[in-house]
């Protein structure tokens, strides 16, 4: 309910006359709280599927005026320009003649006149190129070299300005990152590698080798600069596609076709056009600053897992500004399992660093490593180590959990002496129960913030049909981080070998979902104990609820019926009752059943703890494959064998279970 949420988040009342914040976005006539708004989505974007487990949130300079021009992108260039689209002869104004132009070629259209004089009238666009050419002093010099060396003309500098207004940290929702706002797998293409730790798109000098490169390798392909830009845009397959079914290679034409190039790449063009002569004539276009001084740096080898934070203590240099010329290390810290690496100082800072403190220069940072599983939790693995998770994300950078995938190094404190930690209690797992054949073994997976369908699959060598059919799953639906799977393995499975933290059947408390057993644990956990009442004459629901400190509507849903329910005398109702106060109280009914219709047969290896642990439920016969929405799992070594277990038909539209979908 919107006011549960709101309590939930404790949003602040908004006022309505007040202008937005930086984390403000609207939806028609409301001001929403951005960032509030990603926590309910659990920081994924709006419509991702259920494969995409994280995506990181914008991250500009700038960010305000980047809103601004792209305001004013659909204001004045979403309507038919002043001057045609497709090229004219001459600038139309007598100042755009006189004005210096970038070392490239430049054909006059009516966008390109538009974003000139924007920059040089409006107040917005003044602001946001000033504050793009203070940047560019601090970077522009080092750019040039690499770019012409690359192939491509040094103005070609500019393209950063409009992809991160020269900010090497910059990234975006979409997964674009750096200077140059590079997607990973052309960053990959390209030599920018990266891992949890390192990330080269943020590295601006290697970055600005890859773009050169990728710049290059786009004229070659297209012949002229104005296709170049649009496919770093948009992508060089959707260009050439574009050319093809509108059967020409004019840019400019393109543009004009009703199903030529998209908008935003239609403006990406002529908005660095109109950047790279603003850039070269500042005068004309009121910048009368000075920009930020080049600054000279070093590189200097420092022990794995130093922190920025304490680099930047030790010379004397600002923190933020550290962090900007070493961007490639994305946490903060240089990657823990590394006896050294390579980051970058002012040149000036060197006397400082030669004698700074000697925990800078040696190992006695010491840290130990530890290679993340899929399937274990942050807090999990800081409990088995001694220290807390907030201090565990502190010493890693971590920014959601879900970033922690199989594989992930994490820096650790050095391991104390002393007792070991007391193990953790059985997670209580319910599930629809399943036998195990010969040969195969019933083990349990927690999901995690890193669990995606496509990860669990591939990781287990299964379909993700069969994990949705073993755990009467909604296909359509999101995992939730603390789910408990059940998934079928050969016996010989080796976990440590997938990278996979699973729980074996002694490690768990298992129930089936919806039995006394479930109830009981549950209910166990709150200190209270199911019981039953039996009726006396005259009572009504209102009473019994009352005498069990039991609101009228809970003890309806508990027995599953009406709130206006009258119970006959002797019927028995199910009540909650404190641990230990079941004076007057007698066994409650059983749970409603919820496996009709399925054949109950006794688990392989189940103990003889009680009927919940030893029986279980066979299910019918595999029915045709189950193909979920977006991309199928790639099964990479787990088709299914004829040994494969018995399972019932996945939740479909046709087999549902699930309330509102079946037959939809």
């Amino acid at each position: 309910m919107p006011g549960l949420l709101a309590a939930a988040l404790t949003l602040p009342a908004a006022d309505a006359g007040a202008a937005p914040g930086p984390s403000d976005e609207r939806v028609g006539p409301l001001q929403i709280d951005a960032r509030a708004r990603e926590r309910v989505r659990g920081d994924r974007p709006p419509g991702a599927s259920i494969h995409l487990a994280y995506a990181y949130a914008d991250r500009r300079s700038d960010a305000q005026l980047y809103a601004r021009m792209e305001a004013f992108d659909e204001a004045v260039l979403g309507e038919a320009s002043v001057l045609p689209t497709t090229i004219v002869d001459r600038p139309p104004e007598l100042w755009m003649e006189r004005l210096r132009l970038p070392d490239f070629d430049i054909r006059w259209n009516g966008a390109l006149v538009e974003y000139l004089r924007w920059y040089r009238d409006d107040a917005d666009g003044q602001a946001l190129l000033h504050a793009w050419l203070d940047r560019l002093g601090r970077y522009e010099g080092e750019m040039r070299p690499i770019l012409e060396k690359a192939g491509v003309p040094g103005d070609m500098v500019f393209v950063a300005l409009i992809e991160s207004g020269f900010d090497p940290r910059a990234q975006s929702s979409v997964g674009a990152g750096g200077m140059w706002q590079f997607m990973e797998p052309t960053a990959r293409v390209y030599g920018l590698g990266g891992d949890y730790w390192r990330d080269e798109r943020f590295d601006h000098v290697r970055s600005a080798w890859a773009a050169g490169a990728y710049l290059a390798d786009l004229h070659t392909r297209f012949g002229t600069w104005e296709l170049a830009l649009a496919a770093y845009n948009a992508g060089y397959g959707l260009v050439v596609k574009t050319i093809r079914a509108n059967n020409t290679n004019n840019f400019w034409s393109l543009c004009e076709i009703e199903n030529g190039l998209p908008r935003q790449t239609m403006n990406y063009v002529p908005k660095i056009l109109a950047t790279a002569i603003a850039a070269k004539n500042p005068e004309v276009f009121g910048y009368t600053r000075k920009p930020w001084a080049a600054v000279k740096l070093v590189e200097v080898e420092v022990p794995g897992g130093t922190r920025l934070e304490d680099l930047a203590k030790a010379i004397d240099v600002e923190e933020d500004l550290l962090r900007e010329f070493n961007g490639q290390w994305i946490r903060g810290r240089t990657r823990p399992d590394q006896e050294r690496t390579q980051v970058r100082i002012p040149k000036d800072a060197l006397p400082r660093f030669e004698t700074a403190p000697a925990k800078l220069r040696s190992d006695a940072q010491a840290l130990q490593s530890y290679v993340v599983h899929l399937g274990e939790h942050l807090d999990e693995i800081a409990a088995r180590h001694g220290i807390s998770g907030s201090e565990l994300r502190r010493l890693n950078g971590v920014h959601d959990s879900a970033e922690l995938t199989p594989g992930v190094i994490l820096a650790l404190p050095p391991a104390l002496e002393g007792e070991a930690a007391p193990p953790p209690e059985k997670p209580i797992v319910a599930t629809p129960p399943l036998s195990a054949e010969a040969g195969r073994e019933l083990v349990f997976f927690r999901v995690t913030r890193a669990s995606t369908p496509r990860r669990i699959a591939k990781a287990f060598g299964v379909s993700w049909e069969q994990i949705v059919a073993w755990n009467d799953l909604d296909p359509k639906a999101r995992l939730v981080d603390g789910q408990m799977l059940q998934l079928f393995v050969a016996s010989e499975f080796d976990a440590a070998a997938h990278q996979l933290r699973i729980y074996r059947r002694d490690e768990v408390e298992l129930v089936a979902r919806g039995s006394r057993d479930h109830l009981d644990a549950l209910l166990a956990e709150r200190e209270l104990e199911r019981r039953g009442h039996k009726v006396k004459e005259g009572e009504s629901l209102a009473r019994i609820a009352k005498r069990y400190d039991l609101s009228t509507g809970s003890l309806a849903r508990i027995n599953g019926v009406p709130r206006n329910h009258s119970p006959a005398e002797g019927e028995v109702l199910v009540i909650y009752v404190p641990k230990g106060h079941t004076k007057g109280t007698v066994k409650a009914p059983d749970p409603s059943p919820t496996t009709i219709g399925f054949e109950t047969i006794v688990l392989a290896g189940a103990d003889d703890e009680g009927p919940s642990d030893a029986e279980h439920t066979k299910l019918p016969g595999r029915e045709r494959e189950f193909e979920p929405e977006g991309e199928r799992v790639p099964e990479d070594g787990g088709s299914e064998s004829e040994a494969a277990p018995p399972r019932r038909a996945p939740s479909t539209a046709g087999t549902s279970r699930v309330p509102g979908q079946r037959g939809e």
